[in-house]
């Protein structure tokens, strides 16, 4: 006879599993879409103290400039889609999407009056 012992801690986490896949698909698509957007909320607290989500202070800017970084960009994070199976946390925009990617991951984009020149041109056209 095989016998299996069991802590209450992970006895509860399997209840509660079990008690979440049976939900309807309306009730699941709802709690899956508050918790998207607390994660967005959470998101947004850690940009404005400049922070890791585990709670660790961001590097400092590189220039002596004070200002903080990434500053405006978690307002325009939201989600972009959800159903009953899961959320997305995305961007309002695609360009606000590249932007932080750059800032993210320190990117460097050069401007010269050539470029400026050609993409006027282009505007045109």
């Amino acid at each position: 006879m095989i016998k299996i012992n069991v802590d209450k801690k992970s006895e509860q986490g399997v209840l509660d599993s079990l008690r979440l896949m049976t939900l309807t698909k309306p009730k699941r698509r709802r709690i899956l879409n508050k918790t998207a957007k607390a994660s967005v909320k959470t998101s947004r607290q850690n940009q404005k103290n400049q922070q890791t989500p585990t709670g660790k202070v961001w590097q400092k800017r590189a220039s002596k400039k004070r200002k903080k970084m990434q500053i405006r960009l978690a307002r325009l994070l939201t989600v972009t889609a959800s159903n009953e199976n899961k959320a997305v946390i995305g961007w309002r925009k695609s360009g606000t999407a590249q932007v932080a990617s750059k800032q993210h991951h320190g990117h460097r984009q050069r401007h010269t009056r050539a470029s400026a020149i050609k993409a006027l041109r282009n505007e045109k056209t």
